[in-house]
């Protein structure tokens, strides 16, 4: 009789400790999908800074200061873009801001550069390179971003 009352004892902190252990996890999980939709967004909304600044110049910034300059502009970064991406389905970019699927409000150059590191290229025909500095993203965001830049930058090579 002496077994059972410490089995049931062991049973009890062993689906304790199981439920403390999931509520810790699903809260982990919670948060790492917060931080990924954010950097997701920063991503997105960079890309787009880039985009219209590639659209309006037929070249890439070189520099983080070229592309602050345009942020900063009176005319400001534009909702769509002037020139359309060529018909081929493999190098194309979205128009509209609207198109990217980012949030409201758009984050602000600074908050993208917060949690994405810029590798510029030496010309303007070269795309930057985006990366999250490590953070999470979701559903395949940077990829998709680079294809957006690598179409930009055969449409301005005039390919």
């Amino acid at each position: 009789m002496r077994g059972k009352p410490l089995f049931w004892t062991i049973i009890a902190v062993f689906v304790t400790l199981s439920a403390v252990m999931s509520a810790i996890s699903w809260n982990v999980f919670a948060n790492v999908r917060a931080n990924a939709a954010t950097t997701d967004a920063r991503l997105r909304e960079m890309a787009w800074m880039v985009l219209a600044y590639a659209d309006r110049n037929d070249a890439f910034p070189t520099s983080e200061a070229e592309l602050r300059a345009f942020v900063a502009a009176p005319e400001g970064v534009p909702a769509t873009l002037a020139v359309a991406p060529p018909d081929d389905a493999e190098r194309t970019y979205p128009t509209t801001r609207a198109a990217l699927g980012g949030a409201e409000p758009a984050p602000t150059l600074d908050e993208c550069l917060e949690s994405i590191e810029v590798e510029w290229g030496l010309a303007g025909d070269v795309q930057p390179i985006l990366r999250s500095k490590g953070k999470p993203t979701l559903q395949g965001t940077a990829p998709t971003v680079g294809q957006w830049l690598y179409a930009m930058s055969e449409r301005i090579r005039g390919r």
